[in-house]
């Protein structure tokens, strides 16, 4: 804003003097306003060489002015053109928080969730294993309890997310967190030619890793995905980004993913040698009533057979008639055995997703499958080892789930899931080896009921119900052939997140 007054003690034709004042209000100048004053008492009329003198001072006062005018409108234009640049993305809302502004205008957002369950299962027993493990299944768990404050900006982006849990007793730890750099893409709405990121990051594999657990609507995921991967994330480096519908993802990372059971023990990388995985894929672009999506994805890696420590030899003493005294024949020499080395082999997976959505007046129908081919991969529920097998383990898993969403209240969901930890597994019967099935077979049906966005201002929500019929030939009957025991579960979750 500029003003300036100008007073002028000039004749006025009834022998008074006239004030202007000159006033510019963001860089618009207004009329002159003139008004009439009476002389003062003492003062003497004005003298011809007086107002003939003070011209010179009027004049360099009003090149004062024009000067001052000019630089504010060379002002005005350099906003205009940085305004009309291209438009920064907006910082992510924090509804439900009351961040400052200064956060809000650095791009910083707080979002988070909590999923409270109760779970049941005919495995559970009150009873334990031997080392005091617990076998009840059935109880109230927090299964994850997020909080996530990331920033973005026009070239960088940082995200730190952590994570409670009941699931092994109370427990608070690290979880996503990463630290990138971004080429953006100019339509807001299609991800960056590149984010480069560097942390603790989700596998680019398949389409259940990489998918936030938040966005889950079954419980888990399949069997053979909690199989080959404890957890979604791992520590490296990972590169990915957009052309028009196409998508790339690739890193190298060290192997052994975070399990994602808060409070589960630590298990460090064991080898040198990096993971490598990536996803090759299409998505359609988002905001229509139709999605299309899918991808190729690949792992190459090195797993570890630990070997064995060196043994001393030693007596034991076997009280094979249990008659608590020692008898003939009942000490026994074990001999001691030299220490094994460590080996490395080789794993590797391929995997193939797709999904398609479609929405119709009773609301969005979305339909995903994913199949999976792999050799020694599996890290956590049959932990593949070829050098104590003695062979390399060929595995598959598969699945494929349909979600209907009811209006926009309600959900429908059911997923069937495939996983052969061993196709080439044979088992022992009177001395010979016979072939046998070892895949696992999940039929999970899902209802639910949602809290849409917008009903209460910043938050979202779920109540879901699912049954686990679980269908598998891994136990025994009375005869000791291989039966299908009674292994079903249930879970009811609740779930509430904030935006």
């Amino acid at each position: 804003m500029l003003t300036a007054t100008l007073t002028l003690a000039v004749p006025h034709a009834h022998g008074q003097s006239a004030t202007f004042e000159i006033e510019d209000d963001d860089g618009g100048a207004s009329e002159p306003e003139a008004t009439d004053q009476a002389p003062s008492s003492d003062a003497s009329p004005p003298q011809a060489g007086e107002a003939s003198a003070q011209g010179p001072d009027v004049a360099a006062l009003l090149a004062r002015i024009e000067a001052l005018e000019a630089r504010e409108a060379l002002r005005q234009a350099a906003e205009a053109e940085d305004a009309s640049g291209p438009e920064a993305p907006a910082p992510p809302a924090s509804p439900g928080l009351d961040l400052g502004a200064e956060l809000q205008r650095w791009g910083l957002s707080i979002t988070g969730y909590i999923q409270a369950q109760y779970g049941w299962s005919d495995l559970s027993e009150d009873e334990l294993l031997q080392g005091d493990i617990i076998l009840n299944r059935n109880r109230f768990s927090v299964r994850r309890g997020r909080l996530r404050i990331a920033g973005a900006w026009e070239h960088f982006a940082v995200e730190l997310e952590l994570d409670g849990s009941t699931t092994n007793g109370p427990f608070f730890g690290l979880r996503r967190t990463t630290v990138g750099v971004l080429l953006r893409n100019e339509d807001r709405a299609l991800p960056p030619w590149l984010e480069l990121t560097a942390g603790l990051t989700e596998v680019p594999f398949g389409h259940e890793v990489r998918q936030s657990q938040r966005d889950w609507v079954f419980m888990e995921r399949s069997t053979g995905s909690l199989a080959f991967f404890r957890g979604p994330l791992d520590v490296g480096v990972r590169a990915r980004g957009g052309v028009g519908i196409f998508r790339y993802d690739v890193a190298v990372m060290g192997g052994t993913p975070l399990d994602d059971r808060a409070g589960q023990e630590i298990v460090l990388d064991p080898t040198e040698a990096p993971d490598l995985a990536g996803r090759l894929g299409v998505e359609t672009d988002p905001g229509g009533d139709l999605e299309l999506g899918g991808g190729l994805s690949f792992l190459w890696g090195t797993g570890f057979s630990p070997g064995q420590p060196a043994v001393k030899g030693r007596l034991e003493w076997r009280d094979l008639n249990e008659s608590g005294t020692l008898d003939t024949g009942e000490l026994v020499a074990v001999p001691g055995r030299a220490a094994t080395p460590s080996q490395t082999f080789e794993r590797w997976a391929l995997n193939v997703d797709a999904r398609v959505g479609f929405r119709t007046s009773l609301g969005w129908t979305r339909v995903l499958a994913e199949v999976t081919v792999a050799s020694n991969l599996d890290r956590s529920l049959f932990v593949a080892d070829p050098y104590v097998i003695g062979y390399d383990l060929r595995e598959v898993a598969a699945y494929v789930a349909v979600v209907q969403e009811v209006l926009d209240w309600g959900v429908l969901g059911f997923r069937y899931d495939y996983y052969d930890p061993n196709s080439d597994f044979v088992d022992q019967r009177r001395g010979l080896s016979v072939p046998t099935d070892a895949a696992i077979h999940t039929l999970s049906p899902l209802v639910g009921v949602r809290l849409p966005g917008g009903v209460v201002p910043g938050i979202q929500g779920r109540l879901v119900f699912q049954y686990d019929v679980i269908l598998d030939q891994l136990g025994r009957d009375a005869r000791g052939v291989p039966a299908d025991l009674a292994n079903d579960q249930f879970t009811l979750r609740l779930q509430g997140e904030f935006r």
